[in-house]
Order: C-alpha cells, then sequence, then structure tokens
C-alpha cells in the first residue's frame, strides 16, 4: 500500500481507532461505510487497527492515501486498552503525536474498551470523536450499599468508579455520536455524557433498486410463508424464542424458517428444533454474500434480541420492502417508526410474539404494505448521502474546533506547520442541520 505524506499533506487527515475480532456484522459495516466516505471527500485516512483487516482491496486511487496500522491496541475480547496505565497513554501519546491526524474517531462498543488511547489521543492535542454503536450497559451496583450492621450507608464508591472511567472518553471528545436515540438516551443516563456533545446519525442503507422479475418469484406469491433470520447465530440473538413461536403458530399456511448464518447457537438451536418437532421447518441456509436475495426469499424479518441497538438486518430488510417484527429494546422502535412501519413485541414474551407472526402471516395485503411503507421510511431517512453529509460535517468541525482551540496543559497541541483543513471541493451543511 503506498503512502506518501508529502504528496498528499494539504488534505484533512482523519485516524480512524477500530477493532475487529473476526467476521462481518454493524460494526465493521459502519467501519467501511466510513471508509468509503472520507476517501470520497478526499480526505487522508490511518487505519489505527485491532483485529481482522477489513480494508484490503480498495482500488489504487484510494490506497495512496488509506494506511493501515495494526497496532492492536485491544485484544478478541477487547480487553488490553480498557485501563488508564500510565505507561499505555503514554505510549498512546506518542503513536498519535506520531500520526498527527487532524481528527480522531473512536469506535467504541458498550464498555469503552479504547479508554487509554482516548486520553492518549487528548495528551497529543488531537480532536476526538467518539461512536456508540451499542446500548450501554448498566452500571454494576458493586458491593451492598450499607456498612457496620447496617448502621452507616454505602457512598456507592464502586458504582461511582465504573461511571467515571466511562465518563471520561465522552468528557474528552469533541463530538460524540450515537446510532439511535435510545443509544444516546442510555449513555447520557447512566454515564452522565455531557447531552451538549451529543450526536444521532442513524445507519445508512443502499436499498437495490425494485426489481419486479424477482418479486414475482418471492415466496409471498404462493400459500407458503418464509419467515427469515439474516445475521449471528449467537446466544444473545434468542433464536430459540423464534423456534417456540413457530412451534406455538396456529394456522393453516405452511411455514417455514430461513436461517441465514452461522454461529457457537447453532447444534443447540438445531436441537431445540428437533425437540419442537421443526426439523422439517427450519431452513439452516449458511453464510451468504447475496443478503438482498435472501430477504427477497422471505416474507417477513424477526428479531428477538433482548438488547440491541439499531440493527441493519432489520434496515436491509425493510430496504427491500419486507415486514419486520422487532423486539421493543433499544433503538429498533425507532426502525420501525415505533409501529408505523414495523411490529414491536416486549423481549423475551413468547405469546406476544406468536400473535404477531400469527396476524402477518395470515393478513396477506397489511403485511405486503407494511413492507411498501418500510421501504419509503428507510429511502427517507436512511439515505447514504445523507449519512454521508452529517459524518463530515461532524469531522470537519471537529477538525476545524481543534485548530482554533488554544493549547493547556493537560491538551498540548502537536507542534507542526498549519495546513488547510477543508481542501474538498463540497461544501457541507452545519452538523445540525443534517442530523437525525
Amino acid at each position: 500500500m503506498s503512502w506518501d505524506q508529502r504528496v498528499h499533506d494539504d488534505l484533512p487527515h482523519l485516524v480512524l481507532a477500530a477493532a475487529h475480532p473476526g467476521g462481518i456484522g454493524g460494526m465493521e459495516k459502519f467501519c467501511r461505510f466510513l471508509t468509503d466516505t472520507v476517501l470520497a471527500a478526499g480526505w487522508r485516512l490511518t487505519v489505527a487497527l485491532s483485529g481482522e483487516d477489513i480494508y484490503s482491496g480498495r482500488s489504487n486511487a484510494d490506497c495512496t492515501r488509506l494506511r493501515v496500522d495494526r497496532v492492536d491496541w485491544l485484544d478478541r475480547t477487547f480487553a488490553g486498552d480498557r485501563e488508564y496505565l500510565g505507561r499505555r497513554i503514554l505510549d498512546r501519546r506518542a503513536w498519535f503525536r506520531r500520526v498527527r491526524p487532524d481528527v480522531a474517531l473512536f469506535v467504541q462498543s458498550s464498555n469503552t474498551p479504547m479508554r487509554a488511547s482516548v486520553l492518549g489521543a487528548a495528551l497529543a492535542g488531537v480532536p476526538i470523536v467518539t461512536t456508540h454503536r451499542t446500548m450501554a450497559w448498566p452500571v454494576e451496583s458493586g458491593p451492598p450499599g450499607r456498612y457496620l450492621f447496617g448502621l452507616v450507608r454505602g457512598l456507592g464508591l464502586h458504582r461511582r468508579r465504573l461511571v467515571r472511567k466511562t465518563w471520561i472518553t465522552g468528557a474528552l471528545a469533541r463530538f460524540i455520536v450515537f446510532n439511535s436515540h435510545a443509544v444516546r438516551e442510555g449513555y447520557e443516563r447512566l454515564y452522565r455524557y455531557p447531552r451538549h456533545k451529543g450526536r444521532v446519525i442513524l445507519n445508512a442503507v443502499t436499498a437495490p433498486a425494485f426489481d419486479a422479475a424477482a418479486e414475482a418469484r418471492s415466496p409471498n406469491q404462493s400459500d407458503e410463508i418464509t419467515i427469515g433470520y439474516v445475521g449471528r447465530v449467537a446466544p444473545e440473538k434468542r433464536l430459540d424464542i423464534l423456534l417456540r413461536a413457530l412451534a406455538d403458530l396456529r394456522t393453516s399456511r405452511r411455514v417455514t424458517l430461513a436461517i441465514h448464518g452461522d454461529g457457537p447457537a447453532r447444534t443447540e438451536l438445531t436441537r431445540l428444533a428437533g425437540e419442537l418437532g421443526l426439523t422439517d421447518r427450519v431452513r439452516w441456509c449458511g453464510l451468504t454474500d447475496d443478503v438482498w436475495s435472501a430477504y427477497r426469499q422471505c416474507d417477513l424479518v424477526v428479531l428477538c434480541s433482548p438488547r440491541e441497538s439499531s440493527s441493519n438486518m432489520v434496515l436491509e430488510a425493510m430496504s427491500v420492502g419486507r415486514a419486520a417484527v422487532v423486539t421493543n429494546v433499544g433503538g429498533q422502535p425507532e426502525l420501525v417508526g415505533h409501529g408505523k412501519w414495523g411490529v414491536c413485541v416486549p423481549p423475551l414474551d413468547l405469546p406476544a410474539l406468536t400473535e404477531a407472526l400469527a396476524r402477518l402471516i395470515e393478513d396477506r395485503a397489511g403485511r405486503e404494505a407494511l413492507g411498501a411503507k418500510a421501504r419509503a421510511a428507510v429511502l427517507t431517512r436512511h439515505d447514504p448521502g445523507t449519512i454521508r453529509a452529517a459524518w463530515l460535517a461532524i469531522l470537519h468541525e471537529a477538525a476545524r474546533a481543534g485548530r482554533q482551540t488554544p493549547e493547556s496543559p493537560l491538551l498540548n497541541h502537536r507542534s507542526s506547520p498549519q495546513r488547510p483543513i477543508f481542501t474538498a471541493q463540497r461544501r457541507y451543511e452545519p452538523v445540525h442541520s443534517v442530523l437525525e
């Protein structure tokens, strides 16, 4: 990969700090989307990579402005950067001083694993943007709250310490970007994130063009109904609830479940399907590179997760006009318009899920109308062009603010020649006008 800083020194420079322990999930899709966005806008990009390299295979033109530095700050369990250790922080500061980005974007999971790196970037004087794409974990309460035979109330120091460690990463950021309002509310309520720094930018999806021929061949033109799931087959997705709902359905239609994906829960789910008498009604389709065909083969999709922020599976299925049933958790109700173009059910509520599925299965006209509303909503709310503009506005504003902020004892700005920040031809709207 060719990298000549002298040739591109006048371009804005972003560091993307991300960890990919394996496989392609929602976080990986976002990182690819952001990479395409900043490279198309004329930025230089350095990826501070931990884990699997998902950035290879790009055009030669992109490669001259893209560098992947395998720093491995995090391991496969997202450990290694979570504690504020002095030597570790100084190492991160030295790395950022050497790379000299205009802004750094940290892709954080719910337990903020990149804490030391965020502090190191701040000490190097680099403007920071963080993005949270998973729900905030509830704060652990720690030991019992009263001491000395119950006479003295505890101070909650354990809980306060946990909150403070996470809060620091938000306090050091210029912007904190969330992919749903529910995710934002969780971090601001549980971890006291500064509200004035919070922004919501929805996930983007490139909806495929309507294919009349494919729709004519789709299952919803026959008496058989196919419920679809496309994603990781993991215990936290609670596909066991979906299997039990399928077994409890009372309908004259033949209903099958098509699972596109693989994961650690498959063996147990296969056993459960046998116990429930569903062996001939569950199709294990394996991993697929053509998710759009997978969605078109379904009449509706279901996501039973009791914990979810903003599912790409649901978003993609809606983009091809499929009705979605989701649990009423996290950002899922936002995806389906709080019931306007999708169905919400309480998490782990088997009767409610069974009833919702039965209603959609029997009402073909209602199911297809719901799918049409879902596609129209996605085309409007999750348009990639709008989402790209929002992200570029955030990054440009953070970089500009970093240049205008005077040096301080804590944030000693790197000593480097001033170079222009805004060299791209396109002008971007103010941040507040392009965010959801």
